[in-house]
């Protein structure tokens, strides 16, 4: 990984043979930071969008284990991505203050791998907040560059 603070599909090649594909990350060669708390959503119905939120300081890698995610990040820059999990080999790297959206196709389950425990705090859960940060950060940006 090049940059850390923007989103970066990461491609795991599993071990593969007749009986099937054994898939890994091993930190720090896939996964850029130290494990602290892994979580995972399944049975959320077809078409519903989760996360809705950015982090203050958590970094993420998610793996969509079944199925498929659809996700629509922007960072502070105002850039937008959007990236298909489809398979176990595709592994996403979500930097701090990026807001985050995943809309859920059937069946699907998500592997979340943090750097940190939960901290109701490193949440912003409301976008017009984040839209201030990302004023604050462009303001910002310009001032350093003149």
């Amino acid at each position: 990984m090049k940059d850390l603070s923007k989103p970066e599909l990461i491609f795991l090649k599993p071990n593969k043979n007749e009986n099937g594909q054994l898939h890994f990350m091993e930190e720090p060669t896939s996964i850029p930071f130290a494990v602290k708390r892994l979580f995972w959503l399944d049975r959320i119905t077809e078409d519903v969008t989760r996360g809705i939120h950015a982090h203050r300081e958590e970094l993420q890698v998610l793996v969509c284990l079944s199925g498929r995610v659809t996700a629509l990040l922007e960072n502070l820059n105002g850039e937008k991505f959007s990236f298909e999990l489809d398979s176990p080999s595709k592994a996403l790297f979500v930097p701090a203050m990026v807001w985050t959206e995943f809309k859920f196709g059937k069946d699907a389950v998500l592997l979340g791998i943090s750097d940190r425990q939960f901290s109701e705090e490193d949440y912003i859960r409301q976008r017009e907040e984040f839209d201030s940060f990302q004023k604050n950060f462009a303001g910002n940006s310009q001032t350093n560059a003149d």
